[in-house]
């Protein structure tokens, strides 16, 4: 597989799993808040507004994500302001694990999102370089 075509995957993929993440545990925070945020160990909030503006934006950075797959030269801002979100999220995993309000499932889904970070870092790095050829 070409670099590319490699890229054109990984944004793609961490579309469909912002949007595959965000849609059941949004859906979950409405229809059954015991089980959605039981799964990372948390008490339902007795606010729910937060949860749900946080799932629309995750969807909306899903569709971004899928929208820089369609054409890796364009959207890199896209990109950049996803690195500053996810890198908050995991901050935020893990002050929520330390207050122990949450479980060390969050971290995890923290992880993955770190995980995208650093593939995303290696991308817009090896465009600024020009050693990517797109």
């Amino acid at each position: 597989m070409n670099k590319s075509t490699y890229y054109k995957n990984l944004y793609l993929i961490s579309g469909l799993w912002n949007l595959g993440a965000a849609i059941p545990f949004w859906l979950g925070a409405i229809f059954m808040p015991s089980f959605a945020f039981g799964i990372v160990g948390m008490a339902v909030p007795t606010v729910l507004f937060p949860y749900h503006a946080m799932y629309g934006l995750i969807i909306s950075f899903g569709v971004g994500y899928i929208i820089v797959s369609r054409d890796i030269t364009k959207n890199h801002a896209i990109l950049v302001t996803g690195i500053i979100a996810k890198v908050l999220f995991l901050i935020d995993c893990f002050i929520t694990v330390a207050l122990k309000e949450a479980n060390v499932m969050l971290v995890l889904i923290g992880i993955v999102e770190i995980i995208f970070v650093c593939l995303f870092l290696e991308f817009l790095l090896s465009v600024k370089k020009g050693s990517l050829k797109i």
